[in-house]
């Protein structure tokens, strides 16, 4: 199968999958986040080099996360944080895509952020998640900070990230963090009926609340009526001309 993939050839990888995808891919699978965890310098075993590549041409995209996450030194770790960091940014910027990640144990470091990046997360029954960078020196990236302070508070997102507590499934749904907690038995029927739920939704009313969703907090309380009523004519306005 050739050498064991590096750490920069995978995020390039991931970057490279989510920048070409095609406009009717409406759903990507970010499968085994928990994998992204390990220490920075394991590299990819080949089972889940392969299955990025296998799988990423279905209808729905899946990305399978690899065993590690942005390295450190030098220019190389700008780049490949760079590189990561594109990766945060087109799993969640496109108001037509949705991304789901998929967490089956303990995550934390680069996992965690790309659970976090992702628009909906699910996970089984076992995982956590736990921010442990302050504890190792380092400060929350790619998005993380800003995304715990809109889900779960300054306070408590402030605790998470300097104490470095895990938190386990059950309290990740009660606050927020995941959108499902399903036994790891049932754990690939469930986020294919997830996808098949998101699916099933129109194309432009996915896309329509998805926009306004993400948009809300930026807005005041009359430009978030401003803009669901703007959302709704056009909506309207598609389905009268698909009806006529």
């Amino acid at each position: 199968m050739g050498d064991t993939p590096t750490l920069p050839g995978i995020a390039a990888a991931m970057d490279g999958i989510l920048r070409d995808l095609r406009g009717d891919v409406r759903v990507v699978v970010v499968n085994a986040v928990h994998r992204l965890s390990a220490p920075v310098d394991h590299k990819v075993d080949h089972k889940t080099s392969h299955e990025i590549e296998h799988r990423a041409d279905r209808e729905v995209g899946h990305q399978t996360g690899p065993t590690a996450g942005p390295s450190t030194g030098g220019a190389a770790t700008g780049r490949n944080l760079a590189t990561w960091s594109r990766v945060a940014r087109r799993l969640s910027e496109r108001p037509d895509l949705l991304s789901i990640a998929v967490s089956a144990g303990p995550t934390t470091g680069p996992g965690l952020a790309l659970a976090l990046a992702c628009d909906l997360r699910v996970l089984t029954e076992d995982a956590s998640l736990c921010l442990t960078e302050a504890t190792a020196g380092r400060v929350p990236g790619l998005g993380v900070a800003g995304t715990l302070v809109d889900t779960v508070g300054y306070a408590r997102a402030l605790a998470l990230c300097l104490t470095g507590r895990p938190v386990g499934a059950r309290d990740a749904l009660r606050l927020g963090l995941a959108a499902l907690v399903v036994p790891r038995r049932d754990l690939d029927a469930e986020v294919g009926r997830l996808v098949d739920r998101l699916l099933a939704v129109p194309p432009d009313v996915s896309a329509e609340t998805k926009a306004l969703l993400a948009g809300a907090r930026e807005r005041s309380g009359i430009q978030r009526r401003a803009a669901e009523d703007d959302a709704l004519a056009r909506v309207l306005a598609t389905t009268a001309g698909n009806a006529g």
